[in-house]
C-alpha cells in the first residue's frame, strides 16, 4: 500500500464534541496545550501527548508530570517551524 509522505497530515477541526474518548482511543498522538483535564483524559486511555504550552503558573507543572510520568513531550510553540524540526 502506498503511505501519505512524511509532513502531510490532514486535520479537521470538529468544534465542541460530545464522544472526545472516542477519538483519543483512536489517536496516536495527542497534540494540545498542558490542561490538567486533557492529559488526565489522555493518560486514562494511553495516549501519548505532546504539550505545545501551558498557562504560566496554573498548567506548568503539568509539563513536569507528563515528562516525569515518561507519557509524552514539550515542545514550545513559540516557534512552531522550529519546533517541527526537532520532530
Amino acid at each position: 500500500t502506498e503511505t501519505d509522505p512524511l509532513g502531510n497530515v490532514n486535520v479537521i477541526g470538529l468544534g465542541f464534541i460530545n464522544n472526545m474518548a472516542e477519538y483519543m482511543v483512536a489517536a496516536d498522538v495527542l497534540v494540545s496545550k498542558a490542561g490538567p483535564g486533557t492529559i488526565s483524559e489522555a493518560a486514562a486511555v494511553s495516549l501519548p501527548v505532546m504539550l505545545t504550552s501551558f498557562l504560566p503558573g496554573q498548567e506548568e507543572g503539568n509539563i513536569d508530570f507528563v515528562l516525569d510520568g515518561g507519557f509524552g513531550s514539550y515542545i514550545n510553540d513559540v516557534i512552531p517551524h522550529e519546533s517541527l524540526k526537532k520532530l
